[in-house]
């Protein structure tokens, strides 16, 4: 298989991970962000249901604590853009895949060394 193929086909396989990704992923949320709350009891650790005032406080209490306030505004906020549902989670991840490609690629065009 030539190498102009293969990457074809891997490209192919990726858009086609990224497609389906939003119907096969879990809807609670990721470990770390589960057991922050859970450890600060905003949430059942065996469980999805949030409170939100309890989050609340335990994002308070860490900033407190530790003395850092930073945030920022995702672009696509839980993996999905705004006012879309299940196609704007479709087209972040599609679009993350993509744009992920085009970094590889250009990394690797730049470091690529020429044949002597």
């Amino acid at each position: 298989m030539e190498t102009k193929q293969f990457v074809i086909i891997g490209v192919v396989i990726a858009l086609v991970i990224a497609v389906a990704a939003p119907f096969l992923a879990s809807g609670d949320p990721d470990g770390l962000e589960s057991a922050f709350f859970s450890i600060y009891e905003a949430k059942p650790f065996m469980g999805s249901e949030l409170d939100e005032d309890a989050a609340g406080t335990a994002e308070e209490q860490v900033i407190a604590a530790t003395g850092n306030d930073f945030s920022y505004e995702a672009l696509m906020p839980d993996y999905s853009i705004p006012g879309l549902d299940k196609t704007g989670e479709v087209f972040a991840v599609v679009i993350g895949t993509l744009l992920m490609l085009v970094l590889v690629f250009a990394v690797a065009k730049i470091s690529a060394r020429p044949d002597n």
